[in-house]
């Protein structure tokens, strides 16, 4: 007979939880130059409690605490430490100005910011003014050589028993509920100015506390940013379901951690998720031909052709197609591609409740976000008695598979009256064409345009570079031929340099748009 457990409604319940399951295993590795090192769970929870012990005696305890820096064991760290001091999470991109960060800083209420020597500049830089603590990330807990690799020895700041008396063996204090706020993140902001997403402990643990992902994989390699929800909720979701977590630390060196760690899943974006199949296609089951052991994908928005998905399968390498949105939560659909079905997000899980009114997908879950930070008039726009609009334009087929077709807010109206959703026509040229990397569809007037970054090959002259761009025109007349005029490219534009995008791979829509509005 089945023990049905409780579901813990705190983050701290969650971290209780999580190293009683998993105490005398390992739980984290990861790579600098070419040492791994490993992490045990005791050595983990001993770290937080470390850092916990930091921030109250910094008077930051139940504070909003900002974390900034590259994806390391620190930062999850000290995001596991501000949970343990029933705070509230603010998460920052490294890679926004110090401008940005001082308002980010201020518009979130940030007491104190934990920060990595790759974000020390940026913090520097930031009017952080008198009441905003800078904390640098190693300060937070004892280097192990310190400690002579023992995670039972004396804390330098508290003794182990006193803390655990101060901190009341695990328990939430009074007036801390599933209701508190637990993390505030920002959207990519894709298609607009970024918003502060305010998840509740409840929500936050509803998003990692689901098996919805129990695919029995053995060991992730955690490549998204974690200051994403997706990003970090992965691996404690990954902790939760028993499994180890690879973390890699700088992407550019994504093909070493596959090579010298040998994850057998990996969340990706749909750029790299293409990169990926290219690579494997010479590579052997589950890339052993690499030096790999990778038999499960994820990716969000994985648009691209059978002939890649087949050729996955072949080398049984198993494609989840994911989808879901920041202000949703971290419970998202998730559904195993089949060339059959290769352009659907599948089913709602049994977790997820969702509808589509007038062609928009709306979502319900425990995971749901309470709303944007100081900014009711916008949250009043999503949230409707529970339920999340998502901006997603969505159509459901008859066996009750949902497909999505675009943005609501990208959506280009033409004076005939014809509505036209650019990422149809976006995910239908990368589908066809390997030349085509990036491409961002939208109007001038009632002309449909395309702005086109090729894949150039490393070492492209301009030569070959006029070559591929009159080959991607000449594959734009073949796509031209097979779509009603409306629905034409009439115009193909191959901007310099790279497309922006955000740190977890998105393109910034509205920034490419701006910048083509600058070249007339």
């Amino acid at each position: 007979m089945t023990v049905k457990t409780e579901q813990p409604k705190t983050m701290r319940e969650v971290l209780g939880m999580l190293e009683s399951r998993l105490n005398g295993k390992r739980v984290f590795r990861y790579m600098d130059d070419s040492c791994i090192t490993e992490i045990s769970a005791e050595r983990f929870f001993h770290d937080i409690r470390a850092a916990a012990a930091v921030l109250r005696k910094g008077n930051l305890a139940g504070r909003h605490i900002g974390i900034m820096g590259r994806n390391s064991y620190g930062w999850l760290v000290s995001l596991c430490a501000v949970f343990r001091t029933e705070s509230a999470a603010v998460l920052l991109d490294r890679e926004i100005s110090s401008g940005e960060l001082s308002a980010r800083l201020r518009k979130t209420d940030v007491s104190g910011i934990i920060y990595d020597s790759v974000a020390a500049d940026t913090v520097r830089d930031a009017d952080l003014t008198g009441r905003i603590t800078g904390i640098p990330m190693e300060e937070l807990f004892d280097d192990e050589e310190e400690r002579g690799g023992d995670p039972a020895s004396q804390m330098s700041v508290v003794s182990w028993e006193n803390y655990e008396k101060q901190e009341g063996q695990g328990k939430c204090t009074a007036g801390h509920s599933g209701d508190s706020l637990a993390c505030i993140f920002f959207t990519s902001g894709t298609t607009g100015e970024s918003k502060a997403v305010m998840m509740s402990e409840r929500g936050l643990t509803a998003g990692i506390c689901h098996r919805i992902n129990n695919r029995g994989f053995h060991s992730l390699l955690a490549v998204l940013p974690f200051h994403h929800l997706s990003g970090f909720s992965s691996v404690l979701n990954a902790l939760y379901l028993g499994a180890e977590v690879c973390i890699a630390t700088d992407i550019k060196y994504f093909y070493r951690y596959l090579e010298a760690m040998k994850p057998d899943y990996v969340f990706v974006v749909p750029s790299m998720l293409r990169m990926l199949a290219r690579k494997l296609k010479n590579g052997g089951p589950n890339g052993r031909n690499l030096g790999w052991d990778l038999h499960l994908i994820n990716c969000g928005g994985a648009d691209f052709r059978p002939e890649f998905l087949q050729m996955l399968l072949e080398r049984n390498i198993t494609v989840l197609q994911g989808y879901g949105a920041s202000e949703a939560g971290a419970i998202g659909f998730l559904w195993e591609m089949t060339p059959e079905r290769p352009d659907t997000i599948g089913k709602p899980p049994a977790e997820i409740k969702a509808r589509i009114i007038d062609g928009e997908l709306y979502v319900k879950s425990d995971a749901v976000m309470t709303g944007y930070y100081g900014d009711e008039e916008e949250t009043m726009k999503v949230l409707h008695d529970g339920w999340y609009a998502t901006g997603d334009l969505c159509r459901m087929d008859e066996e009750g598979f949902l497909y999505l077709t675009g943005r609501r807010k990208n959506l280009i109206v033409l004076a005939n009256g014809e509505n036209i959703s650019p990422e149809e026509i976006e995910r239908k040229l990368l589908y066809e064409y390997d030349d085509i990397s990036d491409v961002v569809v939208c109007a001038e007037g009632d002309l449909i345009t395309a702005q086109v970054y090729p894949g150039y090959p490393d070492g492209c002259t301009a030569k070959e570079k006029t070559i591929i761009q009159e080959r991607i025109r000449e594959e734009i007349r073949q796509y031209n031929e097979s779509e009603p005029v409306y629905r034409q490219i009439m115009k193909i534009c191959f901007p310099e340099g790279p497309a922006g995008k955000t740190s977890s791979g998105k393109l910034l829509r509205r920034r490419v748009q701006e910048e083509q509005k600058d070249e007339h």
